[in-house]
């Protein structure tokens, strides 16, 4: 199964609220991560968004799931402000991961 989310319909042009980012992350994603082969997060027309949000969204997914997220989570559409919020948010999940799996 492939899933697509177009953010802006999820969640408006702003995405802000870091509990939000947590809940459909725990709602709509984790419930089915292990039956899902990719999932796209599709940024067009979002403006501006909170590091809480893409750190409770993206960055706990990266950190719950490390190589697995790398190969199956992609982001398109993503502004620079976007694209350097969630790389920043990524790289620290998959920092953490690392950091509590190593020597496992």
């Amino acid at each position: 199964m492939k899933l697509e989310f177009q953010m802006v319909s999820e969640f408006g042009d702003f995405l802000a609220d870091g509990h939000l980012g947590n809940q459909f992350r725990s709602l709509r994603i984790e419930c089915i991560w292990d039956r899902v082969e990719s999932v796209v997060f599709d940024f067009t027309g979002v403006t501006n968004l909170t590091d809480s949000f893409v750190h409770a969204c993206f960055g706990n997914m990266a950190e719950e799931h490390g190589d697995e997220f790398s190969r199956k989570v992609r982001f398109k559409g993503c502004s620079p402000l976007v694209r350097s919020f969630v790389s920043i948010a990524v790289a620290e999940g998959l920092r953490k991961h690392r950091e509590l799996h190593a020597g496992h």
